[in-house]
């Protein structure tokens, strides 16, 4: 199966071990350097929103396997579908929905904060401090690192492009179709995001559905609009 395995996803792969390698083990001060912070916090850097998609957990090894097994295995057909040149285009897009989504919803947050914190008469400089500058909580929300925003992009357009094709999983005994696996996937992603369930803690459930969107709405138009007449080989 490994001769099966799509140019830039091979490079994908590649890049997310050599970032993780290099800011885990080898130069760990660079760690929060290429993690995503929250725009208003003095450590972000204008290069995070695209380095915090090769970032993965530093404390353990399983966040980068099970999003670099996915990509392994969802993203070869969809390169081999639109190119590689838009595969690119499409993994980083997703990435940044993922991204966009999560900074919205931590903008509408943060001056709420803000406004709850003026009405009770605490100064801007005791928020920002309360956000971003303690020791025992160096921010709020916490870094944004990881590769599933691309991967819930790639998810969902392999849901969409091939809804038919089943899948299995090891603690479901039979196998299910990408289409109701993967949509059952962004439904509990979507309610995590409402805050309707609340199962797992510091997970980027908003990463998740924002590239799960904008894989699909892509995927969506340029089938749509006839894509094999524009593949970018």
């Amino acid at each position: 199966m490994l001769d099966q395995i799509t140019p830039v996803v091979k490079s994908l792969i590649a890049i997310n071990i050599v970032f993780y390698v290099g800011t885990v083990f080898l130069a760990p001060q660079l760690y929060d350097t290429f993690a995503l912070h929250f725009f208003e916090d003095p450590r972000f850097e204008f290069w995070q929103p695209l380095t915090h998609m090769f970032m993965h957990d530093s404390g353990g090894f399983m966040h980068i396997i099970f999003n670099m097994y996915g990509l392994f295995l969802f993203g070869p057909p969809l390169e081999k579908w639109m190119g590689s040149n838009r595969f690119i285009f499409f993994y980083l897009a997703s990435g940044l929905g993922a991204y966009l989504l999560t900074t919205g919803i931590n903008f509408y947050e943060y001056y709420d904060i803000l406004a709850d914190a003026e009405s009770k008469g605490i100064e801007l400089a005791q928020v920002q401090n309360y956000l971003f500058g303690s020791s025992s909580n160096p921010n709020y929300w916490g870094v944004m690192v990881g590769a599933s925003g691309c991967l819930f992009g790639v998810l969902a357009g392999f849901a969409y492009l091939y809804p038919n094709v089943k899948l299995m999983l090891l603690f479901i005994p039979f196998p299910v179709k990408a289409k109701y696996l993967i949509g059952a996937y962004v439904v509990y992603e979507t309610l995590s995001v409402l805050g309707i369930l609340n199962l797992q803690n510091n997970v980027g459930h908003a990463a998740h559905l924002g590239g799960a969107i904008f894989g699909f709405i892509m995927i969506w138009y340029w089938k749509r609009n006839s894509m094999d007449k524009y593949r970018w080989n």
